[in-house]
């Protein structure tokens, strides 16, 4: 059984960030395509939010149901969009975190094959072995936090636009200050 190495915090922060940013840098449009679609997404939830308030006043009050069918169906359609863009941001994170992966475990493995032999009598093939997949592991795991604090945002924005939400999340700030202040 392989022992367990641990994590080691980086010799060098700064350029092991650099690093894993010079392998995101290769997918920069589609994180810029990620942002615009989480900003779709949100700006349809908000949408939804505010007109609901003209749709009853201009169409069910007055009685016009033709126009609220219309409405209705924009609003779907709005909803829609809203539905396909989160989609589109989730499947493209996940294909391109898997991507950013795949470069880096094949930039480990031709770096292993540029070592010396040396380094393999020194180590067992469970250690390196350990290495590359904690290591690789990590940064995958890094990545789908990302993914979901893209959702959290998303949330956030909708949650706050909506006068309800608006005393929801003053009143989830308070008790987090409060909770954070009584320790």
């Amino acid at each position: 059984m392989a022992k367990y190495v641990g994590y080691k915090r980086p010799k060098d922060t700064k350029k092991t960030v650099k690093h894993l940013l010079l392998y995101l840098g290769h997918y920069k449009w589609a994180f810029l395509l990620i942002a615009i679609l989480v900003f779709i997404s949100a700006g349809a939830g908000i949408m939804g939010t505010f007109l609901i308030k003209p749709v009853v006043n201009n169409f069910i009050v007055p009685g016009n149901i033709k126009g609220l069918i219309m409405a209705v169906c924009g609003m779907g359609v709005m909803y829609a969009c809203g539905a396909l863009s989160t989609l589109g941001y989730n499947r493209l994170m996940v294909h391109t975190s898997q991507k950013v992966v795949s470069e880096i475990r094949m930039d480990l493995f031709k770096h292993t094959q540029k070592l010396p032999l040396k380094y393999f009598d020194n180590n067992t093939h469970g250690e390196i072995m350990s290495h590359f997949t904690n290591d690789v592991d990590t940064v995958r795991h890094q990545q789908a936090q990302i993914a979901r604090l893209l959702h959290c945002v998303d949330s956030n924005i909708q949650l706050r636009q909506n006068p309800f939400g608006q005393a929801l999340f003053r009143s989830q700030f308070i008790q987090t200050c409060a909770i954070t202040l009584s320790e």
